[in-house]
């Protein structure tokens, strides 16, 4: 048995967190708070003298992946002090910044050590392997724990469930002497205090908008008052591409259309298991954790720069993006264009892996959270569709959407092989077409061939005779529907719901 000991830790939520904003800048002080995290486990562990394995850079700090792995044993009780302290340390600032900032009467610390104290889980595993570090940590996180908390008073206008942050909000108070206007008016008046702030300034937070205690936190944190005070610095960091203002992507007021992006690493922990059954294993897996964070840093955001467009957070293997226009109007072609190309720019990181991204064309009127969370179903829709592939959703602003779901390879090659009358693309002609058909129930059945047969008079025989051809995937080849099905009948329902989206996403898309 090797002498070795190896630590995993991890701690929740990410994605609900990340999710939980509204604005861009509310999306990247999540991420730096979620990189503040990991980052500070991992220096606590170095000055231990334990090597970090993953993450392998600990100094880039939108995208640290938020699962550590250390050489050694770190132990839990340590650990999990670091952890409480740094986010204790978080909260603390931003409070007593606005204190300081505001003075007044203040009843609210009681609220605020709640959040402090429950608002993560914290999970911790230890093994002889890097892999049996990772299994009974995935274990530990079935079993959860977490202390829920029920708040009294108004909801945040953006998570709909916390409890609006203001200074009166922890005084108790009699249901019989509730006054409804005079809280009203309380809360008013602090957030017009908050935006007359200089170092905040009136972009800070728009007059309809409350928000809780951890979405405050995330709009604290992306400003030097605050970041400077825990030595995060963002803008300081040259690996670090902040917006100089956040204004430029003001979708609900705008009401411009953007295009959204969440991908993923297909099969990591298949990979992960192979690199387990190397000698060298923790080599090997720092290597893996370099290579991709500078793939994010090096690769990816460089090339969605080019397009105007800004990297979120890229964790590895792991990252969001978003394509928008300041001044002028985005066309999604500009997105398809770019995806066109990305397989090239994910092939950078050096690796044999493939990856599954899904893409949303969102509506100015729809809700970043919603928008995300459409980023994510579509992300999980091209997985699950036999992965190796993109999803592309449509989000219209009334919340319905379109999808279809492509793998690399093809993309491109059916997308511009489009052609109408005179070989022109106007997707206008194979819409109407794909919707009287429907109208007249001409797919129904177990046939595919009217589908087929509109394919062909508007792609042609050749791209036909591919997607026929790679119908399912096929050793590495990633098949146009993704994984076999064994039912005719399923293959003819897909083939043909492949084709009818086709035909209404290229019209949203490509017309």
């Amino acid at each position: 048995m090797p002498d070795t000991t190896y630590t995993a830790i991890t701690f929740a939520p990410v994605q609900g967190f990340i999710e939980k904003s509204r604005k861009l800048r509310d999306l990247y002080g999540s991420s730096f708070i979620l990189s503040y995290l990991s980052r500070t486990l991992c220096e606590a562990a170095e000055k231990q003298e334990l090597k970090v394995i993953s993450p392998a850079i600990i100094d880039v700090v939108r995208g640290t992946p938020n699962q550590i792995i250390i050489q050694g044993n770190f132990e839990e009780s340590q650990a999990l002090a670091v952890f409480h302290q740094a986010w204790d340390t978080l909260t603390w600032t931003c409070r007593q910044w606005i204190e300081k900032q505001i003075p007044g009467k203040y009843n609210w610390r009681k609220d605020w050590e709640m959040w402090t104290k429950h608002a993560w889980e914290f999970f911790w595993a230890n093994g002889q392997t890097i892999s049996e570090a990772r299994r009974k940590l995935n274990k530990i996180k079935g079993k959860r724990s977490w202390t829920g908390i029920n708040w009294q008073g108004e909801s945040s206008t953006l998570s709909g469930a916390d409890a609006i942050a203001y200074p009166n909000m922890g005084s108790p108070t009699n249901p019989k002497d509730y006054n409804y206007t005079q809280e009203k008016s309380q809360i008013s008046q602090f957030y017009t205090q908050l935006r007359q702030l200089k170092p905040l300034g009136e972009a800070f937070i728009d007059e309809s908008e409350q928000l809780s205690i951890p979405e405050l936190i995330k709009r604290l944190i992306t400003y030097d008052v605050i970041a400077t005070q825990i030595n995060l610095k963002p803008n300081e960091l040259p690996s670090v591409e902040i917006p100089q203002t956040f204004r430029d992507l003001n979708r609900l007021s705008e009401k411009r259309w953007t295009g959204w992006f969440q991908g993923d690493g297909d099969s990591i922990g298949k990979y992960l298991i192979q690199i387990s059954e190397s000698a060298n294993e923790a080599q090997i897996l720092h290597d893996f954790s370099q290579s991709m964070l500078d793939w994010g840093e090096k690769a990816l955001i460089p090339s969605v720069k080019q397009k105007s467009g800004k990297v979120i957070y890229a964790g590895g293997d792991d990252f969001l993006g978003v394509f928008f226009r300041d001044k002028a109007e985005l066309k999604p072609q500009e997105c398809l264009n770019w995806f066109y190309e990305f397989p090239k720019v994910w092939e950078k990181h050096g690796r044999e892996l493939t990856v599954s991204v899904g893409f949303v064309w969102a509506g100015g009127g729809v809700p970043q959270r919603d928008v995300l969370q459409h980023c994510r179903e579509a992300e999980k829709s091209a997985k699950n569709h036999g992965r190796d592939r993109l999803a592309l959703r449509v989000l219209f602003n009334g919340g319905n959407y379109l999808e279809w779901v492509c793998p690399w390879w093809f993309l491109p090659e059916v997308l511009g092989g489009y052609g109408d009358r005179e070989n022109g693309k106007n997707w206008t002609h194979i819409y109407n077409d794909v919707a009287v058909l429907q109208s007249r129930h001409a797919f129904e059945g177990n046939q595919s061939e009217v589908a087929l047969g509109l394919f062909t008079v508007y792609f042609g025989e050749q791209l036909k005779d591919q997607l026929l051809k790679h119908l399912w995937n096929v050793d590495e080849k990633a098949g146009i529907l993704g994984k076999e099905e064994t039912e005719p009948a399923n293959t003819n329902t897909a083939l043909n719901n492949w084709i009818i989206n086709l035909a209404k996403v290229g019209f949203h898309l490509c017309h």
